[in-house]
């Protein structure tokens, strides 16, 4: 019985200390922090769990008590959403700072754009079917987005063509699935292969919008895996992935 008593405490020890923590990540960020935890495994020889959504539902689950140990948040916003609601950060640091583009995809019914001026036009004139952005009620992309829209003077009054995804990975989504004509998404994701010469993408001005600055939020002074993680954010593998990505590194 000893034996078997001692055996159970060593493995629950083991598995204490070989559990993987949990990372909650705003969705833009899904490829590049993918790519960042590839080369925080090769560094550390460490995994974690990544979990990918809208920042505000991610803030919501955190204030509730779900486990994760490190939060990275698209904006300020849903950080002092958890701390006004009496979640203890351990630390806060800026990571990035993203933009946002107007995309036309090649399955879009519309003709050529030249420029974004032209883009707009089409908005103006609700001379399109369908246009996606991420939710503006709990998505900082879709806030920015629909801020540049209202700065633009052309906020979609016909809402039965927007297309609101539940974050900016699904906004991104519905763009590649040929069922809107255009879609206003994180410019990072124009970086990758689905985007490549496959229709044309118009930078939207900074100051149409507040900046969109990514947040890394530690939650758990305690754990030296996600302390780790944390850090390895802000280390020169990590800067090297968000600027192929077309990030702004923060100061």
């Amino acid at each position: 019985m000893r034996k078997l008593f001692y055996l159970s405490v060593l493995l629950w020890f083991q598995d204490a200390h070989t559990q993987q923590v949990n990372i909650a990540v705003a969705s833009n960020l899904t490829h590049t922090i993918t790519e960042i935890n590839e080369a925080f495994f090769r560094d550390e020889g460490k995994k974690v769990n990544l979990s990918f959504g809208s920042s505000g539902n991610f803030a919501r689950q955190i204030v509730q008590g779900a486990p994760y140990k490190v939060f990275i948040s698209a904006g300020k916003k849903y950080v002092d959403f958890i701390v006004d609601n009496g979640r203890e950060v351990s630390s806060l640091k800026a990571l990035v700072h993203g933009r946002l583009s107007l995309y036309i995809p090649e399955t879009s019914k519309l003709d050529k754009q030249a420029t974004l001026a032209d883009a707009l036009n089409i908005l103006q004139y609700d001379d399109f079917r369908r246009m996606a952005i991420a939710n503006p009620e709990h998505a900082p992309y879709g806030q920015a987005a629909s801020e540049a829209l209202i700065n633009a003077g052309v906020w979609v009054v016909n809402r039965k063509k927007l297309l609101l995804g539940e974050n900016a990975a699904q906004a991104m989504q519905f763009c590649l699935s040929g069922s809107v004509d255009m879609c206003i998404i994180p410019s990072s994701f124009l970086a990758l292969e689905q985007f490549s010469g496959k229709g044309n993408g118009f930078t939207i001005p900074q100051n149409w919008h507040p900046p969109v600055t990514q947040y890394a939020v530690l939650l758990d002074n305690n754990d030296e895996q996600g302390i780790r993680y944390f850090n390895y954010l802000s280390s020169v593998s990590s800067g090297a992935i968000f600027k192929k990505y077309g990030y702004a590194l923060a100061e």
